[in-house]
């Protein structure tokens, strides 16, 4: 009797563990697919891109073509190359209507 009580106990345990779990997972993936959405109208197009390396440009000591500056756009966050010596170099990423650009972009300009 006690086995079987202790077997009813574990069942009805292991139903309201899964029933919160489903009601998180839900609500999981119902935050996950808003940020995306929010991520794919946000995502910053090539024109701000290039008005954010030119307000940075201005501290160089080269001027930065037009031509050298390419954006790989991925629907939910873009990302921004220049080319340097012939390579393209990761100058930065745009994601959520806001453009970065890191911090060791001015040394390949040296």
């Amino acid at each position: 009797m006690e086995t079987i009580v202790i077997i009813v106990v574990a069942i009805i345990a292991l139903f309201i563990v899964f029933k919160i779990f489903k009601t998180l997972l839900k609500w999981l993936l119902i935050v996950v697919v808003v940020v995306l959405a929010v991520a794919f109208f946000s995502n910053p197009d090539e024109s701000d891109h290039k008005k954010k390396l030119k307000e940075m440009a201005k501290d160089f000591p080269v001027k930065i073509k037009d031509n050298a500056i390419s954006i790989d756009d991925y629907k939910i966050l873009s990302v921004a190359k220049v080319k340097v010596d012939g390579k393209e170099e990761i100058a930065g990423i745009g994601a959520f209507g806001k453009v970065w650009y890191f911090d060791n972009l001015k040394d390949h300009f040296k």
